[in-house]
């Protein structure tokens, strides 16, 4: 039987290996992320009998079947993907290459013999038909505060190709208006840690500052710079900023996509579409080169072509 004190060693050491290895990058999600990933390990192997301690080779084959199988609050079914398979098996070989070093851990990393899976990147990227997007935004009742925040908030996303999570940060010092009442955005967290602009067309920024002024009412230059441009209508969360789940709910609710990202494969498939130059579409979406943005946009097209036939 395994004694409370042994229990609080391992947390401890979870906590210091996240300290050492996380904290320099100020990076709480990540954080907690890899905190969840190790305790939803460590659940799944005390269930049957052992702990993060146990020697190899007896703990491998659970890793690995832990590290293949979705989590039990899951909405989706069938295989995870490659990619999720692999972050997993990367934190749990980082903790134990932590632990071996620091002397927490006795035997060698029982996560290093695990075989990466493959990853197609993009593999399961589609995007929406824009046609059927613009007949659904018009079904989006925009009488009420909360139907037209969907409909802002999606045609930013569309507009933009903006992540779920650079949208869920946009606060009120994020948005300048000049004196034609055109709105430029200002991204702070994109990829890669850059702060990225987009200027909203004209129909775009009428809409977003009627919302705008629905909310918060006409006096918007007395706003607090922090105060959220996306709210909450629910009754424990009301006012307060959304977050990246609510968002997915926005997307799944009006156009049939839970996975945000989609919305961003649209964007970036349609302006190859319009013709813009590959340069153009690598500036907006903020990639490193030329050839990843190439690579990208192929990869949408073969996933495009393969859902057409």
């Amino acid at each position: 039987m395994v004694t409370q004190m042994h229990f609080d060693r391992i947390a401890r050491a979870i906590e210091l290996w996240l300290d050492d290895k996380y904290s320099l990058t100020q990076s709480t999600c990540t954080e907690e992320t890899y905190r969840e990933t190790l305790l939803s390990l460590r659940a799944y192997l005390q269930e049957r009998g052992i702990d993060l301690d146990s020697m190899v080779p007896d703990i491998t084959p659970y890793i690995q079947a832990w590290a293949g199988q979705r989590v039990s609050t899951s909405k989706r079914q069938g295989d995870i993907a490659p990619s999720t398979y692999n972050q997993r098996i990367a934190a749990v070989s980082s903790f134990y290459g932590w632990a071996s070093a620091h002397g927490v851990y006795e035997g060698s990393n029982p996560a290093a013999q695990l075989a990466r899976a493959t990853v197609r990147k993009y593999a399961k990227a589609r995007t929406l038909d824009p046609q059927l997007v613009r007949t659904k935004l018009k079904n989006i009742d925009r009488s009420t505060p909360r139907g037209l925040r969907d409909y802002v908030l999606l045609q930013v996303a569309l507009n933009t190709g903006r992540s779920a999570r650079e949208i869920v940060s946009l606060l009120w010092r994020c948005v300048h208006i000049d004196e034609n009442g055109i709105v430029t955005l200002t991204f702070e967290r994109c990829k890669g840690g850059k702060t990225m602009q987009d200027v909203l067309d004209p129909r775009l920024s009428k809409v977003l500052l009627m919302y705008l002024h629905t909310i918060y009412g006409d006096q918007l230059e007395c706003l607090a710079p922090q105060r959220p441009i996306w709210v909450s209508f629910s009754d424990r969360t009301y006012g307060q900023a959304i977050g990246a789940q609510t968002i997915a709910d926005i997307c799944e609710n009006h156009l049939g996509v839970s996975t945000v990202h989609t919305l961003r494969h649209t964007f970036a498939l349609t302006m190859d579409d319009l013709g813009a130059q590959t340069s153009s579409i690598q500036e907006r979406l903020g990639y490193e080169s030329l050839a990843a943005t190439s690579g990208y946009l192929s990869s949408l097209r073969r996933t495009q072509d393969l859902a057409v036939w």
